[in-house]
């Protein structure tokens, strides 16, 4: 008799099954997506800290980059005005006793 019946309510029972079966799987697929939108807010968190970090990078870079070019720049212009007083020292006259004396300190040699 319980084969008998167990045919009989086949179908019914295969559409319970399947039934329970979209009921589980809804229900994993419902917790899946709450653990992947809490897990794209953390992300995201990291990610706008992450920003904010390479802005303050991208100005402390921005600003060692204008203070190099300052520094280079006057290096240049104190070897310029070195070469001339090296290359014009001399030519027109000779030096006073307290301008002999500084470039004495400054090149260790006698004028």
């Amino acid at each position: 008799m319980t084969l008998v019946w167990l045919l009989r309510n086949l179908p019914v029972l295969a559409v319970m099954l399947g039934g329970t079966f979209l009921v589980l799987w809804g229900g994993r697929l419902i917790h899946e997506r709450t653990r992947l939108s809490a897990e794209l807010g953390q992300v995201q968190r990291q990610l706008s800290t992450a920003l904010i970090e390479l802005d303050r990078v991208e100005e402390a870079a921005r600003i060692h980059r204008a203070h190099l070019a300052r520094a280079e720049e006057a290096a240049r212009r104190w070897s310029l005005i070195a070469n001339d007083l090296q290359r014009t020292e001399g030519q027109d006259a000779p030096l006073s006793p307290l301008l002999g004396h500084i470039a004495e300190r400054l090149y260790q040699t006698r004028p």
